[in-house]
């Protein structure tokens, strides 16, 4: 996905998969910058993820947590 895609999602509620892990992580998309994306985890922690890293994202249904 390029940046303005990722632009589109900023406060929804993604579904990510990235390469290295066999669960998707899932949060709040809060930022997104060239390299890196900020989302926020249902317990308020922020995670920084490399956009290289990301196999896929996507929006989950229900968006509330």
């Amino acid at each position: 996905m390029i940046d303005n895609e990722l632009n589109t999602l900023i406060g929804k509620i993604l579904r990510i998969d990235i390469r290295e892990r066999d669960a998707p992580l899932y949060g709040k998309l809060i930022e997104v910058t060239p390299f890196w994306i900020t989302i926020e985890r249902k317990n308020g922690s922020n995670r920084i993820i490399s956009i290289a890293r990301i196999s896929g994202i996507e929006p989950v249904r229900a968006q509330s947590c």
